[in-house]
């Protein structure tokens, strides 16, 4: 009975220490490992046979010992009956344990095939992420290809629309200029022909006048004579004689008298006729001001709609022309300066002159025109001031867009980066799960080596060790989904931070283009203003001097009369000239109206094509859209411009008309109050002769008469003064309402404009809210994903804990029946030759892994030297631009020469610029109206891009916060060396470090035998004296590092 207590309790022994240990070792009988620290006492496992106890008492006698040795005897003839009956059960129990063994060994196998399918899922998983990959940046690349040309093509169309459309500007504004010149001519003429046969008449007039009256006056005096000769020879007395001289005397005094004061009044009259058409001369160019104002007003309107439509491309245009403008302004500052000297002292020099015709083809005389010339070189100075600022701006804006590509450049490269990283954390998990297999392989190989009568607590062990890699398989496994799942969503969100990052882009570009419009226009109406100050200014000058002018001209007009009837035959042949050219020009728009039209139908045939050929993309379709809407809008626009051109061109040509039928009538009705001026003064020569005869006898009503007729004659030409008077009235009646009607037209067009702009404004804000709620939803959605993953990880880790309980028990079951494997041993030899033949085979599937690995290196670099050489491509077709480039500047500075010329040819056109009255104050409100509201629209649009590069700013830093965050905690949470240097490569690589400090911080070191530092996540035990513990809480460190790293 001792002995079966001794070895029950040597069971229990066994079997306490069989479920602490990790393996057993049959040599020495102990325990190698310890798996947990569940009992405090440090037992030791007994040895395989107990020692018997010998009492140390006194010697008895024979017979006792005999007595005793017989009850031993029949003690051990008792227990070995036991001991057949426990071996009859033991053999029964192991053939029970053969059974289990049997189909454990089938398990084993089958995860074994399950461990090779599943290494086999992750190669083609592995493959399919790298095709995938693959084909997605080629995709991108040729996406960029496709757009890279569509964006050249739509360049190459736009390009040549502006020419186009240039070209007709410049044909429109030499066609306006010239029909400017011809009306002001035309109506400087008829003004001057008017005045001239006015005045001619009247002049006419009263010498007609004052010839019959001196003719009356000397027959009389001839007549008085005569009859005082006769009186002198017929009466005798001296004294009736001298009383008869003394009468005539006094009569011829009188007469004398009545004839100085006759002609004081005609020289009265004279003055007040002066006067009359000096008053009717400056209500008509009042009128003819007020006009030209309300025209002037309509043209800055399509001025600046025209400014506003047109392109910032023409950065280098305007560098010649502004030097040559420059040299003439000097030139011609320092002739005014001469001009100025000379008139002070009345003297010329005929080389100035010479100078001043050659440059302007204008006599020094003429100062108005150089005046006109001199303004419009100052308009020019300012034009070019303002594309100095133009240019200025875009150099800035061109910056600004390299900063943004260059940082969008950044992004993609961190996340190749990633996406490498990612790809080297996948090999070393598949390196370390084929080492893991291996030393699987090992372990059970060195255990099998070592197993003897004891081998049943090796099975429990290599099973243990089994049910730990098939652990770390599963652990792998879900690594890797959890990987390939945070890659899709890195590229998902790379896509969607793209995409968002080109709609911000698109609305600052809009938005700048906009605030760039209303400076256009802003600087244009200060110029015009700035224009319109100096030409009233100018234009009182020279309405001071042409006044003054005007009384030296009178006398010269009177030498002219006889050349009127020659000018008004050359303006009708004029006027013949300007309706046929007027004809003309109606029937070159009309041809280049069907050419636009052609031109229409053909690019939208273009569209058509391109909108089939990119079918397959709907980004594509959406821009080929706007470009045609775009387009469509541009020729509205011209095709507008191009009727109000042919309205405006139809109005003057049914001016001219009417002014050329005024003349007309105007000629006729002055030929017939000529002939009725000549018919009234034959009638009075005729009634003067009548009375010249009755003046023998003095008349008392002939004086009271010739008041009469006087008075009637002022009469009737102050009647018709205030009829002339009364329609400049009406005319300036008219030409208020309309410039009203303009004003209340561009006021409810600038209300427009700022509902627009509100609706623009409300249109980003929103936009801005829908990024801000889609950011907040993201980053909702990646919290339950986090917290779901955290779930799953809790209830594996049940699972695992389950299957733990379930193995312990299992194990208790095997150290039951661990005697009965003896005999099996022989089986597991062969096992452990099996073992050894899949242990080759899978050496065989590293080295094939390896040499994988070392084709998809070799794959990266191809690929990496396939980008290099596009990236050098791409230089070479940038520099063959900038080449393309420099020979348009080239090509556009020779234009400009040809655009000099024009423009000296063009300058005279501009005459009618000096013109502008009372309608500056109307405009000075205007525009002072306008700088306030764009003050206003100038601060909202700087609030909004504050805003906007704050938003962006701030999801830069998160972001960046987020990486550097992560990646500081890696560094600090891993537990050796290598792991740190393989995150400090990667911290080198997110922050662009360069050689140096790469050397400074020590990651160009040799490192020997680290093989990754996810290794450290499923390290395992290279001798008997580890802790499971131990290695336990190292990979749950390394795991939460890892799942960090992941979840960035």
């Amino acid at each position: 009975r001792q002995n079966q207590q001794q070895q029950v309790e040597q069971t229990a022994t066994v079997t306490t220490t069989l479920e602490d240990s990790w393996f057993w070792d049959p040599e020495n009988n102990v325990s190698s490992t310890s798996s947990s620290s569940k009992k405090d006492d440090n037992e030791s496992p007994s040895s395989g046979t107990e020692l018997t106890t010998i009492p140390l008492e006194a010697p008895a006698s024979e017979s006792e010992i005999i007595e005793r040795l017989r009850r031993q005897l029949n003690e051990t003839v008792q227990q070995l009956k036991k001991q057949q009956l426990e071996n009859a059960l033991l053999n029964e129990q192991l053939g029970q344990v053969s059974s289990e063994n049997r189909e454990l060994n089938e398990n084993i196998e089958e995860l074994d095939r399950q461990h090779e399918v599943v290494l086999e899922n992750l190669v083609i998983g592995k493959r399919e992420l790298q095709e995938k990959c693959a084909a997605l940046e080629a995709q991108a690349k040729q996406r960029a290809d496709e757009l890279e040309a569509q964006l050249a093509e739509m360049k190459g169309r736009f390009e040549r629309l502006e020419q186009s459309y240039t070209q007709s500007c410049q044909e429109n504004v030499k066609l306006q200029t010239e029909t400017e010149k011809l009306t002001t001519e035309l109506e400087r003429i008829v003004c001057e022909n008017v005045e001239a046969v006015a005045a001619l008449d009247g002049q006419l007039s009263t010498m007609r006048r004052e010839q019959t009256e001196l003719n009356e006056s000397y027959s009389t005096l001839l007549k008085e004579n005569e009859e005082l000769r006769l009186k002198v020879v017929e009466e005798p007395f001296e004294t009736v004689a001298k009383v008869a001289e003394d009468e005539e005397v006094i009569l011829l005094r009188a007469t004398i008298d009545d004839l100085t004061q006759r002609l004081e009044d005609a020289s009265n009259e004279r003055d007040n006729l002066q006067k009359l058409t000096a008053e009717l001369d400056r209500s008509d160019h009042i009128g003819r001001l007020e006009r030209e104002i309300g025209e002037l007003q309509n043209e800055l309107r399509s001025v600046i709609i025209d400014n506003s439509v047109q392109l910032e491309a023409k950065e280098k245009e305007y560098d010649e022309k502004v030097a040559v403008m420059r040299q003439e302004n000097q030139t011609l500052r320092e002739s005014i300066i001469t001009i100025e000297n000379r008139e002070a002292g009345d003297e010329r020099d005929p080389r100035l002159d010479e100078l001043v015709r050659k440059l302007f083809d204008l006599e020094l005389t003429q100062v108005d025109e150089l005046e006109e010339r001199l303004q419009t070189l100052k308009d020019a100075d300012t034009k070019r001031l303002a594309l100095e600022k133009k240019l200025i701006d875009s150099s800035k804006e061109i910056n600004f867009l390299k900063a943004e590509n260059s940082r969008i450049q950044h992004d993609k490269d961190t996340l190749n980066a990633d996406l490498m990283q990612y790809e080297k954390e996948c090999s070393s998990l598949m390196k370390n799960n084929d080492h893991l297999i291996a030393e699987i392989e090992n372990l059970k190989c060195n255990k099998l080596e070592t197993i003897n009568e004891n081998a049943e607590d090796s099975i429990v062990v290599l099973e243990k060790q089994l049910e730990d890699s098939h652990k770390i398989n599963r652990s792998l496994e879900e690594e890797y989904r959890e990987i390939n799942c945070k890659l899709e969503e890195a590229l998902e969100e790379k896509e969607e931070l793209l995409t968002k990052v080109a709609l911000l882009e698109s609305n600052q570009n809009e938005q700048k283009l906009h605030s760039r419009e209303l400076e256009q226009a802003l600087s244009v109406a200060r110029a015009e203003k700035d224009s319109f100050e100096r030409q009233l200014e100018n234009a009182r000058l020279s309405e001071s001097h042409r006044t003054e002018e005007l009384n030296a001209e009178l006398e010269s007009v009177r030498a002219q009369l006889t050349t009127i009837n020659e000018d008004h035959a050359a303006l009708v042949h004029k006027l013949q000239q300007l309706q046929q050219s007027s004809t003309d020009n109606l029937h070159t728009w009309e041809s280049r109206l069907e050419a636009m039209q052609g031109e229409l139908k053909a690019k939208e045939i273009e569209l058509e094509q391109a909108r089939v050929s990119t079918v397959s993309s709907q980004h594509s379709d959406t821009e080929l859209e706007e470009v045609r809407s775009r387009l469509q809008s541009e020729l509205t626009t011209a095709q507008e411009q191009y009727q109000m051109e042919l309205e405006k061109q139809k109005q003057t040509i049914d001016s001219l008309a009417q002014q050329k039928a005024d003349l007309v009538q105007l000629v006729t009705t002055k030929h017939n109050e000529s002939v009725q001026y000549h018919a009234e003064i034959q009638r009075l020569n005729q009634l003067l002769n009548e009375h010249n005869e009755q003046a023998s006898r003095p008349c008392s009503e002939c004086v009271s008469l010739r008041e009469k007729v006087q008075d009637y004659e002022r009469l009737s030409d102050q009647i018709q003064f205030l009829r002339e008077k009364s329609d400049i009235l009406t005319t300036n009646l008219m030409t208020e309402q309309t410039n009203q009607r303009v004003a209340l037209q561009e006021k409810q067009e600038l209300l427009e404009q700022k509902n627009s702009l509100q609706r623009d404004l409300d249109r980003l804000r929103q936009h801005l809210m829908e990024i801000e709620d889609a950011h907040t939803q993201e980053t909702v959605e990646l919290q339950q994903r986090y917290d779901e993953t955290r779930c799953k990880l809790a209830s594996l880790e049940e699972e695992v804990k389950k299957s733990t309980n379930a193995l312990t028990s299992a194990s208790i079951r095997a150290n039951q029946q661990a005697e009965t494997l003896q005999t099996q041993y022989q089986l597991l030899l062969q096992q452990r030759d099996e073992l050894n033949a899949k242990l080759s085979s899978a050496d065989d599937r590293d080295q094939k892994n390896q040499a994988s690995l070392t084709n998809l290196q070799c794959a990266l670099e191809q690929f990496q030297m396939n980008r290099e050489r596009d990236i050098e491509l791409a230089t070479v077709n940038i520099r063959k631009d900038l080449e393309r480039a420099r020979s348009r500047e080239e090509q556009l500075r020779g234009d400009v020469k040809l655009l000099q010329q024009q423009l000296n040819d063009a300058k005279n056109g501009l005459l009618a610029a000096a013109r502008i009255s009372d309608q500056l104050e109307i405009s000075q409100v205007t525009v002072a109206s306008l700088k306030t509201e764009l003050a206003k629209r100038d601060e909202k649009y700087a609030a909004l891009e504050h805003r906007l590069q704050e938003t962006e700013a701030s999801q830069a830093d998160k972001v960046e916060k987020m990486l550097v965050k992560n990646l500081v905690i890696g560094y600090v949470v891993a537990p050796n060396a290598s792991d740190k240097q393989q995150i400090m490569k990667l911290i080198s690589t997110v922050l662009t470090m360069d050689q140096g400090e790469c050397i400074k911080v020590g990651l160009n070191r040799n490192q020997g035998g680290g093989s990754g530092w996810l290794n450290s996540i499923l390290g395992h035990s290279s001798g008997p004296d580890g802790s499971s513990g131990a290695c336990i809480v190292h990979t749950s460190q390394m795991g939460v590092c890892s799942i960090d790293l992941i979840m960035f």
